[in-house]
């Protein structure tokens, strides 16, 4: 049984590194730029034929727009968000705290610092 879940595991494994591959080769290989009518230039992926000598261009801004946010992934981008504390912190920290220098005697056993162990 433990072969049988060894196997499925190996086999979607490398599926799954075979997909990822595909992916980034196909990143690498469709990658360009479009300059949009303001000026802008856009880097997206997506599919077309480059060995033709033309220049591929698209039609408008919202076409390039449109495969920009859906192969590029614009649209899923999360915004750094600023973490600040709290205003009220859930533990109270004393800021009055000062450090005192203090002297208190310590009793030493002077019998036992010394000598040979006894016998007693």
């Amino acid at each position: 049984m433990i072969n049988l879940f060894s196997t499925y595991r190996r086999l979607i494994a490398t599926l799954l590194t075979c997909w990822m591959s595909i992916i980034v080769i196909s990143g690498i290989v469709f990658m360009h730029k479009e300059v949009t009518s303001k000026g802008e230039i856009i880097t997206h992926i997506h599919p077309y034929d480059f060995t033709k000598k033309q220049k591929h261009h698209h039609k408008s801004d919202a076409e390039i727009r449109f495969l920009d946010v859906v192969y590029q992934g614009v649209f899923i981008e999360s915004d750094f968000v600023t973490f600040e504390g709290p205003i009220v912190s859930e533990f109270t920290i004393p800021i009055d705290i000062g450090y005192t220098r203090s002297n208190k005697p310590v009793p030493l056993f002077h019998n036992y610092l010394r000598g040979p162990p006894s016998l007693v």
